[in-house]
């Protein structure tokens, strides 16, 4: 059965820094198949970057490796690739995400650092910048 959890359930997943929290994670994803929205993956992001200090390649392997998973369903799977390729390039995993969601329509905004080199390479869709 597919089932949706929360960003503590990934953490614990990613981290092991709590075994018995690993360990029922593990069960319950025995059990289930792990449905992970797009607001938890930011969460996922904010935390592993804020709390435990994870550098971008640390967190790109780890959202990489999720979606290999068989038993691991991520909301918007093709955007999510795309948002970790640009996220590696060093754009913020947010904006990746906002822009990979959008990337069918033009996308205005003031921050001119917003997927710069995504945008350079010609990976991203265009921005224009206010």
């Amino acid at each position: 059965m597919l089932i949706a959890v929360d960003t503590n359930i990934m953490i614990r997943l990613a981290m092991r820094d709590d075994e018995v929290h690993y360990q029922k994670v593990i069960a319950l994803l025995t059990e289930h198949q792990f449905f992970i929205s797009r607001t938890v993956q930011l969460e996922m992001e904010w935390v592993l970057r804020s709390r435990y200090k994870q550098s971008i390649e640390e967190i790109a392997n780890f959202f990489s490796l999720l979606l290999q998973k068989t038993k691991i369903l991520c909301e918007n799977e093709e955007e999510l690739i795309d948002a970790i390729c640009w996220y590696r390039l060093g754009a913020d995993f947010a904006d990746a995400i906002h822009l990979a969601h959008t990337k069918s329509l033009p996308f205005y905004t003031f921050d001119e650092r917003f997927c710069k080199k995504a945008i350079q390479q010609g990976i991203a869709p265009s921005v224009s910048f206010l």
